[in-house]
């Protein structure tokens, strides 16, 4: 694949995230294919990547030097992507400049050429333009700014900053892997290490089935649970089953079951336990239909991994900050209290419940958990408590970016009718 392929192929892709509000994973696959190199689909993603996460800073830029904004769409991505790789990818300016004409031209764009040229080159000269809003400044719609300001006033800035960086590369090893240059120990959760060659293939466990690759925060729900012998443990919207085998390696003497909506998804459950040679049961199904898959034989614990906005993953994810909407969070509460409700009567007396989201957005975590209390007194909070994570009024909340990991709620419950 051509350089010049490679960014119209990006242009493309970005117009289809940013203006037609498909999916990141769904453009790369429709765009890209299974035919191309591996070299050339890693250097379509990391301009995508690049031009999605900043995409409201760079327009805003280049913005200030036209006389109006264009009508085209797909020229206004062109033209943010040149900055981007300008910007982000360290492009030398003259080349960010000729390759983004070239991408033009090769869209059929070449009427836009002379706009192109005169903008880029002067946001790229410039060293003192002037941010017009916090959208702009942080590369987020407003209304998210907004929510999490009011969630978290003294961690906003923190939060948004964190969600436009490139995100760490985090494994799962039950082997303790000493300190050296190709990794970190976490801080605090033993099992997890950030990779900074950020190539999980040089590590030989992987290939023995020693190694998964999981971000620290997520592998927090196996440690919180501690399976014990025996235990009849569900695993609720399981896919692609991280959680679900990090339980199997903390204990392997418990009886899992492991649901999944979609086939094609709990495909991915049975892969990664072949890998790691371990056993669960996979049902798919879904799992607030009870009356469907539940045998009547309830449930020591149940991690419920509900569907959120995953606005904890937004570094991994840039596509959500386009894609998400304000009344999306309408459904999805609804969702979540929903599966709350039908999961709960599944749970025997004394069992505990472990629900969790890649969300940092209160309305999806704690006042979630508050709602379904009111109807539910039998649950009572099992306080958790680690340096890493802020408490709330219930459960706890790991901030995107500290210590490197990804945006993650918990709140530990236990049932007593």
């Amino acid at each position: 694949m051509s350089k010049q392929t490679i960014r119209s192929l990006a242009a493309q892709i970005n117009y289809d995230v940013i203006y037609k509000k498909i999916n990141l994973t769904s453009a790369f696959k429709q765009r890209l294919g299974s035919q191309q190199q591996k070299e050339s689909i890693s250097a379509v993603k990391a301009l995508s990547f690049a031009t999605i996460r900043h995409y409201l800073l760079l327009e805003d830029i280049w913005l200030q030097f036209v006389d109006k904004r264009p009508k085209d769409k797909l020229v206004r991505v062109i033209l943010s992507q040149g900055l981007a790789e300008y910007k982000y990818l360290n492009k030398p300016a003259h080349v960010a400049v000729n390759e983004t004409l070239n991408t033009a031209k090769k869209l059929n764009k070449k009427w836009a050429c002379g706009l192109i040229n005169s903008s880029l080159r002067k946001a790229i000269e410039c060293t003192n333009y002037q941010v017009n809003n916090d959208s702009a400044m942080y590369s987020h719609p407003q209304w998210w700014i907004d929510l999490i300001k009011s969630d978290w006033p003294k961690y906003w800035q923190q939060i948004l900053l964190a969600n436009n960086q490139k995100p760490p590369l985090w494994i799962r090893s039950q082997k303790k892997l000493s300190q050296n240059q190709t990794h970190e120990n976490h801080s605090s959760i033993d099992c997890a290490y950030k990779i900074l060659a950020q190539d999980i293939t040089q590590f030989d466990g992987f290939s023995k089935g020693e190694i998964s690759v999981q971000d620290a925060s997520a592998q927090l729900a196996a440690l919180i649970m501690n399976p014990q012998d025996n235990q009849r443990i569900l695993d609720a919207c399981a896919a692609p089953g991280g959680k679900t085998c990090h339980l199997l390696e903390k204990n392997s003497r418990i009886n899992l079951d492991a649901i999944e909506l979609y086939s094609n998804r709990a495909k991915k459950i049975h892969e990664n336990l072949q890998r790691l040679n371990l056993d669960a049961h996979v049902i798919v199904a879904n799992a607030s239909h009870t009356e469907e898959w539940f045998t009547g034989k309830q449930y020591d614990q149940v991690l419920l991994d509900v569907p959120c906005s995953a606005s904890g993953i937004v570094r991994r994810h840039p596509d959500i900050k386009f894609l998400r909407q304000p009344d999306d969070l309408i459904q999805i509460k609804k969702d979540q209290l929903y599966l709350l409700s039908k999961i709960a009567p599944i749970i025997k007396n004394g069992g505990k419940l472990l629900y969790a989201t890649c969300s940092i957005f209160k309305q999806e975590n704690c006042d979630q958990i508050k709602l379904f209390l009111e109807t539910h007194p039998q649950f009572k909070e099992i306080k958790l408590n680690y340096p890493f994570a802020i408490n709330c009024e219930l459960g706890i909340q790991i901030l995107t970016g500290t210590e490197d990991m990804d945006g993650f709620y918990y709140c530990y419950l236990e049932k007593n009718d």
